[in-house]
């Protein structure tokens, strides 16, 4: 009797055990293989995974900027499933968000963050400057930015404020940004007719670029391009070529002189002789005669330790800390005109000892003013274009180009051209 009794007991137990085991078995799970997600500021992609053994989806109320796929599936409780999610190019602040996923009354969370991606702007600029009673004529305010790449049109806004404003229209447009470097070109139309302050208030990508300038009167009706000053030394043919690493002409025998100063003889010959590093001449305004200075297109020029190099010439020596060539004033500007003075330049590259730090100053003499004036500009063994702009430069401005202040910053100086701008 007892052993039925037991029997009957351990029947129970089992029956018990068998019906937890089943109802564990049938409840709901969900897991997911991360709890964060991180991502950069482009568009970009990461991904999770969902095991579950029932339907699950996914709630994106918190986490509006990403979107997923799948955003719902069914697990049967041994297959990992995975979740593809996309976040959206954040052009704002850094972000957060949560993404939940749900399968009954069971949650998962994910919280995922993004880093800031706000478009970097960088100065604006006119391409041209505001005239009074002058029209606007393939002008634009030129924004600089980094952080583009955005795939669709940008909208920007601008509303133009201050007395000189009268004329001048911005209508409002929609950009390309969708290079990851790039400029915001904005066309600025009309004709301005009243002198004074113009300020630019620009909308874009949430963000507010102010920009001052002025409309002022026009110096001058010479067109824009007038070119007041050009030199490009091709009546100079003496001496090594430096930069392209060759030997040159040179006056064979002895320079007469006038008055102590170098000529030519009545008929001098040449020969191909020194090293790339040996001057055509002595010095163009210590040592040779103006009536051959005036015969290699330099009369009134002005200048120190200047010397002659097939089609450019040389500035400085080893030792002086004093080299420059000046041109003669502007005498072609009526009244008073803003210029561009362009001119190509190469520093001295003897040796890796000699003229390493040689620069250019360009000093704006008499009249006119530049940003960019007094400046050290830096160079290089090869010959490079560079630019200053002189505003309010007349008939009286010289140019003066300048070597830096110490020995060993030779320098070469080719093609100037100096011509009207509107700044």
């Amino acid at each position: 009797m007892k052993n039925f009794y037991y029997m009957g007991i351990a029947g129970l137990l089992f029956f018990f055990v068998l019906s937890c085991s089943k109802d564990e078995n049938s409840a709901l799970f969900l897991k997911r293989d991360t709890d964060q997600l991180s991502f950069a500021y482009e568009e970009s992609n990461e991904t999770f995974t969902v095991r579950a053994n029932g339907s699950w989806s996914i709630d994106l109320s918190e986490a509006d900027w990403v979107s997923v796929d799948p955003i719902e599936g069914v697990g049967d409780g041994e297959t990992v499933q995975i979740v593809n999610v996309t976040a959206s190019r954040n052009v704002g602040d850094m972000r957060n968000g949560i993404i939940k996923i749900v399968s009954g009354e069971k949650e998962a969370l994910i919280n995922i963050s993004q880093e800031e991606g706000k478009v970097i702007f960088g100065t604006p600029y006119f391409t041209a400057g505001l005239v009074s009673n002058f029209p606007l004529e393939d002008t634009y305010l030129v924004i600089p930015y980094n952080k583009g790449g955005l795939e669709e049109g940008v909208s920007v806004s601008t509303q133009i404020s201050g007395i000189g404003s009268a004329g001048i229209q911005v209508s409002n447009t929609d950009v390309d940004m969708s290079s990851e470097n790039g400029e915001v070109r904005l066309p600025i139309t009309g004709t301005p007719t009243t002198d004074g302050q113009v300020t630019f208030n620009i909308q874009i990508l949430g963000q507010t670029l102010i920009v001052n300038t002025a409309v002022r009167e026009q110096g001058n009706n010479d067109p824009i391009g007038t070119v007041y000053l050009s030199q490009d030394f091709d009546l100079l043919v003496l001496g090594g070529d430096h930069v392209g690493n060759a030997q040159g002409l040179h006056l064979v025998g002895t320079w007469p002189t006038e008055a102590g100063l170098r000529v030519l003889p009545p008929n001098p010959a040449y020969a191909v002789s020194g090293t790339r590093n040996t001057d055509g001449t002595g010095d163009y305004f210590a040592t040779m005669h103006p009536t051959f200075v005036a015969s290699r297109g330099l009369e009134g020029w002005t200048g120190l330790r200047v010397y002659e190099r097939p089609g450019y010439i040389k500035i400085g020596t080893a030792a002086s800390p004093d080299g420059y060539l000046a041109t003669p004033p502007l005498t072609a500007i009526a009244g008073w005109a803003d210029v561009k003075v362009k001119f190509t330049a190469a520093r001295w590259s003897e040796s890796g000892s000699l003229d390493p730090n040689a620069t250019v100053t360009v000093r704006v003499l008499n009249a006119g003013t530049s940003d960019d004036a007094n400046r050290e500009i830096s160079l290089t063994p090869g010959w490079t274009d560079k630019e200053i702009i002189v505003e309010g430069a007349t008939a009286e401005t010289v140019i003066e180009f300048r070597a830096r202040n110490a020995g060993n910053g030779r320098f070469l100086l080719d093609n100037i051209e100096i011509s009207k701008v509107i700044k």
